[in-house]
């Protein structure tokens, strides 16, 4: 998940990498932050591997887009599952654009133009639209799940609720609090401006708004908030529809040999799904980790 990382977004211009400071003042600053060259790991983690695997993801998604789209696959299950490949497309694309190439800059100096004009031009949009399609991700997945716990376990009601009418009103309408819900972090972030030390031009920085250095905010909205809305609330639903899902599933290969053709299929979407779930949950641990670290101890080590 990315609100976790994005926490530390306005600094990208002066990052977290910068941590080994000393306290020589004759050390040049890029946006009141010391340059040194310890980012070796950051710009593998962000500048390489982020961008690779983000690629990877836009390519694997495009793929998937453009196969459930075909009108032989029209159904309310692909449907939903093109609103989530969607989504994720644009969280990778963000991704890339707000952690990938910053990190090239910051250990490589290319991408200059990209990291003091355009990147801080961007950033104050990208972030709260990223966060937004965070969260549509997230009930997307939950209501892929619920899509199959009904198929799988109460198939006489899914031809009425199962229907690519009530799929595409459930994405928009997931789209539509994903926006809403993120709308305050369009406040978070402002710009300001200084020369740039080496090459005496005017460069753009972005730092905290006051909104976000406001405690109230940061504990209830950023922390408790997030905590309940985009983990806790859905994890706990996604655990007990997918248990449900998975009794079906095994009760339904005991009785293989019964079922029709059109059982067999949706119970084969079921497991396929289950799977995505488990390698959802999966990677989600560490930013729920994390987000509980910072609800209830402290800023968690990088």
């Amino acid at each position: 998940m990315m609100e976790n990382t994005t926490t530390t977004v306005y600094y990208s211009t002066r990052p977290t990498y910068f941590q080994n400071e000393t306290n020589d003042s004759n050390v040049p600053t890029e946006c009141y932050q010391k340059i040194n060259s310890t980012g070796l790991f950051d710009f593998i983690v962000y500048g390489i591997l982020i961008n690779f695997v983000g690629l990877c993801g836009i390519l694997g998604n495009t793929i998937s887009m453009v196969v459930l789209s075909r009108p032989q696959m029209k159904s309310s299950i692909n449907y939903l599952l093109i609103g989530l490949a969607s989504c994720d497309t644009l969280l990778i694309i963000i991704a890339i654009l707000i952690f990938g190439l910053p990190s090239i800059y910051l250990y490589t100096g290319y991408l200059f133009n990209y990291q003091f004009v355009v990147y801080p031009k961007i950033v104050k949009y990208l972030y709260p639209i990223s966060c937004a399609a965070q969260i549509a991700t997230v009930y997307l997945t939950l209501t892929v799940t619920i899509e199959r716990y009904i198929a799988v376990c109460h198939p006489l009601k899914a031809r009425s609720f199962c229907t690519c009418g009530r799929a595409r009103l459930a994405f928009l309408s997931i789209v539509i609090f994903a926006l809403i819900y993120n709308s305050p972090k369009f406040f978070e972030i402002e710009i300001y401006t200084e020369m740039h030390w080496k090459y005496n031009v005017v460069v753009y920085c972005v730092r905290p708004a006051s909104l976000r250095s406001n405690d109230l905010y940061v504990t209830v909205y950023v922390h408790w908030m997030y905590f309940f809305v985009c983990y806790s609330i859905p994890l706990i639903a996604l655990i007990i529809f997918n248990v449900a899902i998975y009794r079906r599933v095994r009760k339904a290969n005991r009785d293989l040999q019964q079922l029709t053709h059109h059982q067999r299929r949706e119970i084969g979407l079921a497991t396929m799904l289950l799977c995505v779930v488990i390698v959802f949950v999966i990677c989600n641990i560490l930013p729920l980790t994390s987000n509980i670290m910072e609800t209830f101890i402290g800023d968690p080590p990088r």
